[in-house]
């Protein structure tokens, strides 16, 4: 009886043993064919991310190249419109004369002597070798490369331009007989554009003395839009503040210039009629 129960003892404990190594066996078979798998995987998974990380880098290779032959396209395009704008901006001294003898009058003189025969002599003998309607045209033709400028740049441009512009208009007026120049000339209102597009110490002379603040003001235009060539063609992008002051400047500058082309349509009309 005794050695049964040894025998069933020691069958039940080797029974037990298979079954502890059976089961430790499968489970190491288990995890070692998870891990196969899990690295399989995560190979799988590497070698995907390692081509589409390429692919990326192609792309963006692509794109700078492509972004880079269109700037390198441009470039000659800029450089000519710069050069375009700062002719436009120096062939102003053509007819300094009479656009700085503009800003000695006062507007009260204006109101007295606007029509009187000696203002119109003097006018015309100051425009007479100018040719300021062909001089007018071939500056308004700058328009055609501001395309290829930035805000800032067009917008310092605008604000030189009409502001001599209407000067150069007020000029001419002055030199057509028949016409209410008093009344034609309270039109302009040069002051608005001066100090949107000024710091408060340069508008503040203008303010004080127009004639002794204009070269001032258009000194600082200049300064300006030479600071801005430079950025402008060394790739330097401007910011939201500055997209902002120039949209104001511009709007002040258009709305001048709209009023001067006005206001000499319908004096060259008065006249003719």
């Amino acid at each position: 009886m005794l050695e049964v129960v040894l025998s069933s003892v020691g069958s039940a404990a080797l029974v037990a043993a298979v079954l502890w190594l059976g089961r430790t066996w499968i489970k190491e078979r288990l995890t070692a064919s998870i891990r196969l798998d899990t690295e399989r995987d995560l190979a799988k998974l590497k070698s995907d991310l390692d081509r589409a990380s390429q692919r990326i880098k192609d792309l963006a290779l692509a794109g700078t190249s492509a972004n880079a032959q269109v700037e390198g396209a441009l470039l000659e395009h800029r450089i000519s419109a710069v050069n375009r704008v700062w002719e436009s901006v120096l062939s102003w001294h053509t007819v300094s004369a009479a656009t700085m003898m503009v800003s000695v009058l006062s507007d009260d003189w204006l109101k007295e002597n606007a029509s009187h025969p000696g203002t119109k002599s003097t006018f015309e003998q100051l425009l007479k070798n100018t040719d300021h309607l062909n001089f007018m045209k071939k500056q308004n033709e700058t328009e055609l490369v501001r395309p290829f400028l930035s805000e800032q740049i067009w917008a310092l441009y605008a604000a030189y331009h009409s502001f001599l512009s209407a000067r150069l208009v007020k000029a001419s007026l002055l030199a057509i007989p028949g016409i209410d120049h008093a009344e034609a000339l309270s039109r302009f209102n040069e002051r608005d554009l001066v100090q949107k597009s000024a710091p408060s110490e340069i508008f503040a002379a203008y303010d004080k003395n127009p004639y002794v603040g204009t070269e001032p003001y258009l000194r600082y235009l200049r300064e300006e839009m030479l600071m801005q060539f430079r950025e402008f063609l060394s790739g330097e992008r401007a910011g939201n503040l500055a997209v902002q002051d120039a949209a104001k400047i511009l709007h002040a500058a258009e709305d001048l210039a709209a009023k001067s082309s006005a206001t000499s349509s319908k004096a060259q009309h008065e006249k003719n009629a």
